[in-house]
């Protein structure tokens, strides 16, 4: 029988500084290519290359280098201009950033519960755009049953999914292409389920929608 796991109450602590991300390029493939100053590019599987971080500095050019996102990696302390459900802008150590302090802490508390993380970026017409982040999935679940979910959208369309069984030591870089949408106001939404018993945690930090 699976039993309640509660999740514990998140510290408070004063706001941070926002977080310095290293150097971002996107390769020929669409996927994000990621090398971070004085290190060498590192792929992953098809979801998304693996790597620390990324910049986007503009160049006067809108198709490029312009980061989208407000409060990318949330270093705020709070969720603007992203919405949210309660709790999920969070700099509990239990679930430590990617970078900074803070991250988008979604699920975690072992009983049925649903949070979402969401912001609205516009993209330009005739440009490439991809979306990327780092997610970790942690859990207290165990077999090869998907009991908690983490879905990726852009205006209802999924982009990714992920569950417990995703579940993985530290975080994984992911990138997904958002050209389809370019012309568009579209809104990124996360959004996290949780079934009555047992937590996982989906922890998301240093955002990014870029245009090419």
């Amino acid at each position: 029988m699976r039993h309640h796991s509660p999740r514990s109450a998140r510290p408070s602590r004063p706001r941070g500084l926002p977080a310095v991300l290293p150097a971002l390029a996107v390769a020929a493939t669409g996927l994000l290519a990621v090398a971070p100053p004085g290190a060498a590019a590192a792929t992953s599987d098809a979801s998304g290359p693996a790597s620390s971080g990324w910049t986007a500095t503009g160049t006067g050019d809108s198709c490029t280098g312009i980061q989208l996102l407000g409060n990318p990696g949330f270093e705020t302390g709070s969720a603007a201009p992203w919405t949210t459900t309660a709790g999920v802008i969070d700099n509990a150590g239990r679930e430590p950033a990617h970078s900074g302090g803070w991250k988008a802490w979604l699920g975690g508390y072992g009983s049925s519960h649903t949070d979402t993380l969401s912001q609205s970026v516009a993209l330009a017409a005739g440009c490439r755009a991809t979306l990327g982040f780092y997610l970790h999935v942690g859990t207290a679940e165990s077999g090869a049953t998907a009991y908690d979910r983490l879905t990726v959208s852009a205006d209802g369309t999924t982009l990714a999914a992920f569950s417990n069984l995703d579940a993985a030591p530290g975080y994984t870089l992911r990138g997904y292409d958002l050209s389809a949408f370019a012309g568009r106001t579209v809104t990124i939404t996360f959004t996290g389920t949780e079934d009555p018993s047992l937590q996982t945690t989906f922890t998301v930090d240093d955002t990014l929608v870029r245009t090419s």
